[in-house]
């Protein structure tokens, strides 16, 4: 019931849909890493959080698919007969789809990222925050120092060369470290954005195996009703 052309142009939009969502999540993870938060949190969330978002921009894209193709299936539904259009409701296809797409055996899992950091580099790691006492050379200096203040911009500590030292040290395995999550989350989403692709075009064709069967029911229907009313008017015809 859906040209083939018309397919094509759905198919298009929904990965124009799928590349903008897929930025969408990139943006938003990029942006907590760029934080100064505990490294270790980051790592946890470099991890779990793309895949949270995954799941949720999936559902997003489902409803988007299944908006498309009920669009054109409804256009050509407005022609048939009343009845019919009655039983294409009562068929529910959208739900059919939805269940299938969430069942045990149809839904989209992505796996969380497997982040392969230097763990030598994540294990020297300190992470500086309010409270916590930096020492060096049997100085010890508490403070708190954001990745983005520069150094020479902290008052009273300035001649405090081994706290200095390492505080600078952090900043740097903190960025690399944040810099080698990023490369792994491109990644990740590259390969996730093709699974996501098939994912809906497995429903997108489960959807089109349920209309065709819908579509056969009804024409296999209409005939046999015709046939029926054609052998009533010639029985009428024959009893004349």
């Amino acid at each position: 019931m859906i040209e083939p052309k018309t397919l094509k142009q759905i198919e298009k939009k929904l990965e124009e849909d799928i590349s903008k969502e897929i930025e969408l999540i990139k943006s938003e993870v990029f942006f907590i890493l760029d934080r100064d938060l505990d490294i270790y949190f980051l790592k946890e969330f470099a991890k779990y959080y793309p895949r949270k978002l995954l799941k949720e921009k999936a559902e997003i894209l489902l409803d988007t698919l299944l908006n498309y193709l009920m669009k054109e299936v409804l256009e050509k539904i407005k022609s048939m007969h009343l009845d019919q259009q009655y039983e294409f409701f009562k068929e529910n296809l959208r739900d059919k789809i939805r269940t299938k797409a969430f069942s045990e055996n149809g839904s989209f899992k992505p796996q969380p990222v497997k982040i392969k950091e230097d763990e030598g580099l994540l294990d020297k790691t300190i992470t500086a925050a309010p409270g916590i006492a930096v020492s060096a050379g049997g100085i010890i200096a508490t403070m708190a120092i954001p990745e983005t203040v520069p150094l020479k911009a902290i008052p009273a500590i300035s001649s405090l060369v081994g706290p200095i030292y390492i505080i600078k040290k952090l900043k740097d395995k903190n960025r690399r470290l944040k810099n080698i999550w990023k490369k792994q989350i491109n990644s990740y989403l590259k390969l996730a954005k093709n699974d996501l692709k098939k994912w809906l075009l497995d429903m997108e064709a489960e959807f089109l195996k349920n209309l065709e069967s819908f579509y056969k029911k009804t024409i296999s229907s209409s005939f046999e009703n015709v046939i029926d009313k054609s052998n009533i008017n010639f029985a009428k015809i024959k009893s004349i």
